[in-house]
């Protein structure tokens, strides 16, 4: 029998048992254990998971940071935190995380699925202001203030751009089915075909106006560059290369012409699909190769010293044959002697206008790393020598030939490139000598491009021939980058979209035209811009275009422009199209000239006339500046100005503000009772969105910029011919010149009172300025 048990510090032995029953001891404690683990699984409402822990264990930040539990505990904190209405707060990664090679490229991937980025896009983000624009993300301009630096670049040294956003769409078919599928679409009157015989043979770049099948003049499109490959076959390939802003346009009425099959069919499943009585014109196949080419632009004298310098032309095909593309490819057609030394004699020209308009020269080049200088200079021919033109003129019949065109070769060049790291690594190790690079390194492949020369302006009336002229050169996917950092080592000024749209300006050329529904986008885009621009001012600093007498200062109203000057009363234009017959527009710019009556022309009450605007005196223009018609006493009167107009609104404007502010106070103390009935919690979880105006903004917002316009010729003290699209200060010209359309039957008005100068008045000046007007032709 046990003895007794008592406390041994007491005095005496104490006796334990040598075992111990577990499942015994397990059942007494069982009810314990139970409501232990009760508790901690499902803990009271007054009792949080974090706060079972034992007390050394617990930490102040685990009520918001859920990283400080254990990990088994940290799914249930969750769930409780997000019921309490406190979403967790996540702590952003740490910057030397996220810039981790591999992070890095998760990113760039994820930001790419919204917007396509070009190769040049890390280069140009780290420079330039980006925009998002017809789902791409493109270079707007510079950080730096370079506007007339890149202006003197255009005129004087050399303007890069990067182009690849311009979409290739490959058709392939007979020379005869490719014409008749263009002749409902094009029409010969905008100017030669596109199998006209300049272009047929590849060896010169073409443009062509686009139009809806059987629409013309209506259902504008765009202007579309095309390339013809040289082939003597009967079955021929053409590269079109379509504006962003157009290419849904584009595919949606080449669908609308021919069927494409299964097998050639790049593009979405269309609904509708209309056959062309031909039926041969199903074997034309069409491509869109989209990220296939990447297309940079030269613009300026100094584009062609760039060129020569940076691309070493392969003249042999021995140092072809460490390029794997080499054996998918005849070696006969490429016709290296006959390139390496048409090239050598154009590389002493001292700028690109003095060779043949649009001639295309396909190059096999050296790897463009090899040619580049180890710091940044100016490329310049040096060469003075006299220059045989017969050698310009000549082109060879085999110089547009490339096998970039081939597709399956230009997959094979973009695999087999050596990027970067391992470039510099294969140079320090196998150069020779420090700082010396090797030009005919077989470890780099050649590489094929397409050169295609822009004559520029070539309107003598009004602008410098020449001025615009430079290159466009054609690259295979992959190399945009080496390309790009080589034009820039050799004294390339960089550019983005604005330097596009100046560039089009001070050529005196129309860029996205109204009647075009990309040109319409845009104008629709830049008027909200410009709209909540206007409204975010306080209204003691907005202008009151209403006693200015101007309907709408940021939209150009296109129809009810041509509905105010139709001849039949009550007229209402729904379309209308800009005239691009380049013999009617001879004809205007001689009527013009003479002050004659214009001739006529169909649709006469839907026509735009394209015109270049210059100011006669002093001022300066602005866009969507209202072009008027001028009286008899205003050729002498320099000081006419637009009187004032009364603003019936003002008054009303200023009832409802007092109105506003006395309801403020009422819908104010109304919003302090239902936040005191609130909860703190329902407050911190309601989510800030972005609201749409309300009733009294947008009604505010009426009375100083009414929508209901029913009429514009009769706005202002002058009749309105017309707007200004474009309008700035031309370096070119030194004055203020603007390009604008005035309607065909207010030209005609115009030329029958025997002037032909015109009124120009600022949206935001009662001031009207003599101006002299030109046709684009």
């Amino acid at each position: 029998m046990e003895s007794m048990e008592f406390d041994a510090t007491m005095g005496g032995e104490v006796h334990l048992p040598c075992s111990v029953n577990s499942l015994k001891f397990a059942t007494s404690r069982s009810v314990e254990i139970a409501a232990m683990t009760e508790s901690i699984i499902n803990p009271s409402k007054t009792k949080l998971i974090f706060q079972s822990l034992p007390v050394h264990m617990r930490r102040r930040v685990m009520s918001h940071n859920c990283k400080r539990l254990p990990r088994k505990l940290r799914e249930g904190h969750l769930e409780q935190l997000k019921k309490s209405g406190l979403p967790p707060k996540q702590k952003r990664p740490s910057r030397k995380y996220r810039r981790r090679p591999g992070n890095l490229l998760e990113e760039y991937n994820r930001r790419q699925m919204q917007n396509i980025w070009l190769e040049t896009h890390i280069w140009h983000a780290k420079r330039f202001h980006m925009i998002k624009r017809w789902s791409y993300c493109i270079a707007y301009a510079p950080c730096d203030k370079a506007f007339r630096a890149c202006y003197r670049a255009s005129s004087a040294h050399c303007l890069l751009q990067d182009i690849s956003y311009y979409t290739s769409i490959e058709v392939e078919g007979p020379t005869d089915f490719i014409k008749e599928m263009f002749s409902s679409i094009t029409n010969p009157t905008c100017g030669l075909g596109i199998c006209a015989k300049a272009y047929i043979n590849g060896i010169r770049e073409g443009s062509i106006h686009l139009y809806k099948p059987n629409s013309f003049p209506f259902g504008y499109i765009g202007k579309i560059h095309f390339i013809w490959v040289p082939n003597e076959d009967t079955n021929k390939k053409l590269h079109l290369f379509v504006h962003p802003s157009q290419i849904k346009q584009v595919e949606t009425v080449l669908k609308e012409i021919l069927i494409v099959e299964d097998e050639t069919e790049v593009y979405k499943h269309c609904e509708k699909r209309r056959k062309l009585t031909n039926t041969c014109l199903e074997n034309i196949k069409i491509k869109t190769l989209l990220g296939r080419y990447n297309r940079f632009r030269l613009t300026g004298p100094n584009s062609h010293a760039i060129l020569a310098r940076s691309l070493k032309c392969v003249e042999n095909k021995e140092k072809l044959e460490c390029s794997k593309w080499y054996s998918a490819v005849d070696i006969n057609n490429l016709h290296l002697i006959e390139k390496f030394k048409y090239w050598q004699n154009i590389c002493k020209v001292n700028a690109p206008s003095q060779l043949p308009p649009a001639v295309i020269i396909g190059l096999t080049v050296k790897d463009p790393r090899l040619s580049r200088p180890s710091h940044r200079t100016k490329a310049k021919n040096y060469s003075h020598e006299t220059i045989d033109t017969q050698l310009l003129l000549n082109v060879p019949k085999t110089a547009a030939y490339s096998p970039l065109w081939e597709n399956n070769i230009q997959e094979i060049i973009t695999k087999q490139k050596m990027n970067n790291a391992d470039y510099i690594k294969h140079v320090t190790n196998k150069q020779l000598v420090p700082g010396e690079v090797f030009e005919d390194d077989p470890a780099l492949q050649s590489i094929p491009v397409v050169l295609v020369q822009r004559p520029g302006s070539q309107v003598s009336d009004f602008k410098k021939i020449g001025y615009g002229s430079g290159w466009d050169i054609i690259i295979p996917a992959g190399y945009g980058l080496q390309f790009w950092h080589t034009f820039v080592m050799f004294g390339a000024r960089t550019g983005g979209l604005r330097e596009t749209e100046s560039l089009a300006f001070e050529m005196g050329e129309c860029y996205l035209p109204p009647d075009s529904d990309s040109g319409w986008e845009e104008e629709n885009r830049i008027h909200l811009e410009l709209k909540n621009k206007y409204f975010n001012r306080p209204p003691s600093k907005r202008v009151n275009f209403i006693k200015l007498g101007i309907n709408s200062p940021f939209l150009c109203h296109w129809k009810l422009l041509l509905s105010d000057w139709c001849s039949i009363d009550n007229c209402k234009v729904d379309e209308f199209y800009v005239l691009r017959d380049k013999e009617l527009l001879m004809k205007f710019q001689d009527c013009l000239i003479h002050k004659q009556q214009l001739p006529h022309t169909q649709h006469a009450e839907k026509c735009l006339v394209a015109v270049y605007i210059r100011i006669a005196n002093k001022g300066f223009l602005n866009k969507y500046a209202v072009i008027c018609l001028p009286e008899n006493g205003d050729y002498t009167n320099d000081m006419l100005v637009e009187p004032q107009h009364d603003d019936k609104n003002e008054k009303l404007r200023k009832d409802k503000r007092l109105e506003h502010k006395s309801n403020l106070k009422i819908l104010r103390k109304k919003r302090i009772k239902l936040k005191r009935k609130a909860t703190s919690v329902n407050l911190k979880t309601q989510k800030r969105t972005k609201l749409e105006p309300s009733e009294y903004v947008k009604s505010m917002r009426e009375l100083w910029l009414p929508t209901d316009v029913n009429s514009v010729r009769f706005s202002c003290s002058r009749q309105v011919m017309g707007y200004l699209t474009q309008a700035a200060f031309s370096f070119s010209e030194a004055r203020s010149c603007g390009v604008g359309y005035i309607a065909y039957n207010a030209l005609n008005t115009l030329l029958k009172t025997g002037h032909n100068q015109i009124l120009v008045r600022n949206t935001t000046s009662r001031k009207y300025r003599l101006a002299n007007i030109q046709v684009i032709k």
